[in-house]
């Protein structure tokens, strides 16, 4: 038996046992120490997973470069941010107006500016 990453066992017929959990976790560990931290967070960025909500970052997904999976996505992306951004705007607005449906005319910009 030699031991790499732990002792390889064979069966009666001469295959080798698979090796035991502890040593596909040491694999794992010993593989992730291995990995400079600035890769790993680099790639966390490019799949989106730790990526800023603002989009000041977008421009980081892999999926988005040009040879990419959706190189036009960054545009599609900021085009869909931009939507929201002005449904939400409006959902505020309206919700102002609602506010100040509640409260009467006495409290209108008018009102103020007439007394």
């Amino acid at each position: 038996m030699q031991k790499v990453y732990g002792l390889k066992t064979y069966t009666k017929s001469g295959n080798m046992r698979a090796p035991a959990m502890d040593t596909y976790l040491t694999w794992i560990v010993d593989a992730w120490k291995s990995l400079p931290t600035e890769l790993i967070l680099k790639s966390f960025k490019g799949c989106a997973l730790t990526t800023l909500l603002n989009g000041e970052e977008d421009h980081l997904l892999h999926c988005f470069k040009p040879n990419g999976e959706v190189p036009d996505g960054l545009e599609e992306l900021k085009k869909t941010r931009e939507e929201r951004a002005m449904d939400e705007l409006e959902n505020l607005v309206e919700e102002v107006d609602l506010a100040q449906d509640e409260y009467g005319d006495e409290d209108s910009d008018e009102s103020l500016i007439s007394n």
